[in-house]
């Protein structure tokens, strides 16, 4: 073999070499970037999300109670949605509470646990529980009687429906049973009293309201 087969022979092999490496290279990083750009394509930008895909919100709504007494006010929460079916909200309502003895009103704070099921584009519900203490305090009606406070621990489980009327804002409806403990209060003449013993009692609640979401 003269010198220019040995040659040709070393001109092919570089190729035949180069074209195997780049075929190998080409195989293992065309996975990779498909999942980059599947993953690019998958990340809506914040101002293009629905309501219901962006993770923070803030509710402004009416509540009221209905049980052994009732109660109406208002409330404002908090809401936090770290992964598609689970959520947390914290919240802090203000109610004025029927009482014979004298004006009462209570002061709930506390928090929820939910997970929501969406429906079509518009719509979800949120089965939720959670926990909650209750700053409730009486002005008796006798004048000079001092004033009675307690704190109520609860526990809630119900459910929300939702109803996203633009990318920003929602309207919503929650409805849920409440357990109370806590301690009884009475006001006569010039003394008042408070129970020894711990009560249980429970009352429904309902709430409606807009949300924005962030």
């Amino acid at each position: 073999m003269n010198r220019w087969s040995w040659g040709g022979a070393l001109v092919a092999l570089c190729l035949i070499t180069t074209t195997a490496h780049a075929q190998q290279s080409a195989s293992e990083e065309g996975p990779a970037a498909d999942e980059s750009v599947a993953e690019g394509e998958q990340r809506t930008p914040w101002a293009e999300r629905h309501a219901f895909e962006r993770d923070f919100a803030v509710g402004f709504y009416g509540v009221g109670w209905a049980g052994p007494y009732l109660g109406g006010g208002g409330g404002v929460r908090a809401r936090w949605e770290p992964f598609d079916k689970l959520g947390v909200e914290v919240y802090s309502d203000h109610l004025s509470i029927e009482d014979p003895d004298g004006v009462r009103h209570d002061h709930p704070v506390g928090f929820n646990l939910f997970v929501p099921f969406r429906f079509g584009e518009r719509w979800r519900i949120r089965p939720l529980f959670g926990f909650c203490a209750v700053f409730s305090f009486v002005h008796p009606d006798q004048e000079g009687a001092d004033r009675i406070d307690d704190i109520h621990f609860g526990a809630h489980l119900g459910a929300g429906v939702e109803l996203a009327l633009n990318k920003w804002t929602s309207l919503f409806f929650d409805f849920q049973g409440i357990a109370y403990v806590g301690h009884s209060r009475t006001a006569g003449g010039w003394s008042v009293h408070v129970g020894d013993q711990l009560d249980l009692w429970g009352v429904l609640q309902g709430q409606i309201g807009v949300q924005v979401h962030l």
